[in-house]
């Protein structure tokens, strides 16, 4: 809880970075539309230094009530934040509603930083700005200026080469063990997200030039209004749409693997963790050398079962082999019901999903095994695939051959294995413990009769209560981290998009007024609203989506193997798309709409 405690706030210090700049443009939105009206102010006779003061307390007001709504929503969400952390680590939790002092200071210390510092900029506008700057700001001339069309297709393909370059960067770095990797990551991080600025600078503007070019296209219905709508858009705001398209990356790419990394690591964790506290040597050991295992055990938290039992070496394959008997304890021990099969049958258990389709061949292939003279079948059910981490503790391959005890018994028990469940699932630190006892000299094993131990004995050791408190942590914190910082970055993102338009929509009215005046339809006039707003919201989208692609389909490539649920980075990529569009979406609809009503008439709204 500390380090997420620690990651959170070190992120809320970046988010109020990130969000002074929006306040800032916000403020700077509010002061624009207003120039004209402080203009005339002046003219009236009314100080500078009255008008300012004005529009400080205005802004106070405003920024005030906007601290105490987010200050309220921000308590009321922090009970479903706190019952999403607990949930993450399986702790019992119920929504409660908590007031901190602490957390409100915080908040208002950075408040005070970003609205004070955009708010005495836009005080500084006001007044050094002169009543004819103040009445005629926005309508400056427009200076246009493109560079020549190579020059555009040799800059998209330059930073379509530094987008390959990072992605081939990030492979490379995937095989690096040492330090070096930190290099191979952040050169490939800069070089893809300046591939993303520059396309999205440039890539527009190609294509706005080649539109242009087309006389037939140019002059078709309403084309040449909407070319000069999209290309105002393109040299006011083109900077802007690249630096969203950058942060748009990021979040997308951040959220898919917070949540594939949260949920995979889940996933493996119910897998390598099933048993409270196990034990895995690979050497012939009698069962009795495991008792004052179990002992030492008991000595400090109370079991309330156990088994000791062998992995067998079945001859001439490639796989081990468990006792029925020992392989319902087992079942037992993770709450599962037994399962019967006949003296002739046997089954294959196999929680492993990369190894499913390969088994299933093998049985089709050879569908009876004869081991010892006896000639078995696959029973009813041939494979089993509930979690029994069979990594070491039911299997060391990823799956196991289970037989009749009889035939079981007749086999090679080479490597030996105890599992325990504990009350309360045990502590983390009985894992250390366990292991110094193991390798003390205090405790003595036998060794089977006619067998020799192995030139290397392999030992593990499992505690499920120090796999949860080390590893999970680490990767809920991060995962939880990452979540939050792209959900923001959205936000923002969208924020900056749904002000660029709104502040150009003095503008865009008297454009808009023109064509009404010229007999285009209030359909048509709607139908253009949204054709423009959908092509400057799908501007900065399309690379990050296609990067986000591309990274779902190299981490199924590289990491689906290691994740031991089927599909999950699949089924996450997929709600990291959707999730984003449901954000983006709800956005684009509130600016469509404030655009609509303040641009068409209400008969055509």
């Amino acid at each position: 809880m500390s380090m997420l405690t620690s990651g959170i706030l070190m992120l809320s210090v970046l988010v109020a970075l990130l969000s002074s700049f929006i306040v800032g443009y916000a403020i700077r939105f509010m002061l624009s539309q207003r120039k004209k009206e402080f203009a005339a102010y002046e003219l009236m006779g009314m100080e500078v230094k009255t008008v300012r003061n004005l529009f400080l307390v205005e802004n106070s007001m405003i920024g005030g009530a906007a601290f105490l709504l987010g200050s309220l929503l921000g308590t009321g969400l922090s009970g479903l934040l706190n019952q999403v952390v607990q949930n993450i680590f399986e702790v019992t939790h119920h929504y409660q509603v908590l007031f901190s002092l602490r957390a409100l200071g915080t908040t208002f210390f950075f408040f005070v930083l970003m609205y004070g510092f955009s708010m005495l900029r836009a005080a500084k506008v006001i007044r050094r700005q002169k009543v004819i700057e103040l009445l005629y700001d926005n309508q400056k001339n427009e200076e246009v200026g493109y560079q020549p069309l190579y020059r555009s297709v040799l800059t998209g393909l330059l930073s379509l080469a530094a987008m390959v370059a990072g992605v081939i960067l990030l492979e490379k770095a995937l095989h690096i063990q040492t330090n070096e990797a930190m290099l191979y990551w952040s050169g490939a991080c800069l070089l893809i997200l300046a591939g993303v600025y520059e396309l999205h600078r440039k890539v527009p503007v190609l294509l706005y030039q080649l539109a242009k070019r087309n006389p037939r296209r140019k002059y078709r219905g309403e084309n040449l209004f909407f070319l000069g709508q999209i290309g105002r858009r393109i040299q006011s705001s083109g900077r802007t749409m690249a630096v969203v398209a950058i942060l748009l990356t990021v979040s997308l790419a951040t959220m898919f693997v917070g949540l594939t990394m949260g949920a995979g690591y889940k996933a493996n964790m119910e897998a390598y963790y099933p048993y409270d506290a196990g034990v895995a040597i690979d050497a012939p050991l009698t069962k009795n050398s495991m008792d004052s295992v179990r002992s030492f055990v008991e000595e400090r938290c109370e079991a309330e079962d156990s088994v000791t039992y062998y992995l067998y070496a079945v001859p001439n394959e490639a796989i081990e082999a468990l006792a029925l008997s020992d392989y319902n304890h087992l079942r037992e021990i993770l709450g599962l019901s037994p399962v019967s099969m006949s003296d002739n049958e046997f089954l294959i258990h196999c929680d492993t999903w990369n190894y499913m389709d390969g088994t299933r061949q093998r049985l089709e292939q050879q569908p009876e095994i004869t081991l010892n003279g006896r000639t078995l079948t696959p029973a009813e059910t041939p494979i089993l695939t509930e979690p029994m981490e069979q990594y070491q503790m039911a299997g060391t391959k990823g799956y196991v051959l289970v037989l009749p005890d009889e035939v079981a018994s007749r086999l090679s028990g080479e490597k030996i294995r105890l599992v325990m469940k504990l009350e309360d699932s045990g502590y983390p630190e009985l894992k250390n413990e366990l292991k110094q006892f193991l390798n003390s000299g205090k405790w003595q094993p036998d060794i089977q009769l006619g067998q020799g131990l192995p030139e290397r004995v392999t030992m593990g050791v499992t505690v499920k209560a120090w796999g949860v408190a080390n590893s999970l942590t680490g990767f809920t914190t991060l995962s939880f981290c990452g979540l939050y910082l792209s959900v923001i970055f959205i936000i923002l993102s969208c924020s900056v998009l749904a002000f660029e338009q709104l502040s150009a929509i003095d503008r865009n009215q008297k454009n808009y007024a023109v064509i009404d005046r010229l007999g285009v339809s209030g359909h048509r006039q709607a139908s253009l609203i949204r054709k423009e707003l959908s092509t400057v919201f799908l501007i900065p989208l399309f690379f990050p989506i296609v990067l986000t692609v591309l990274l779902i389909v190299g981490t199924q490539f590289f990491f689906g193997d290691a994740i031991l649920q089927e599909g999950l980075v699949l089924f996450y990529g997929l709600v990291t798309i959707l999730l984003f569009c449901a954000i983006y979406l709800t956005y684009f609809g509130a600016t469509m709409f404030l655009f609509r009503r303040v641009i068409l008439r209400p008969e055509m709204r």
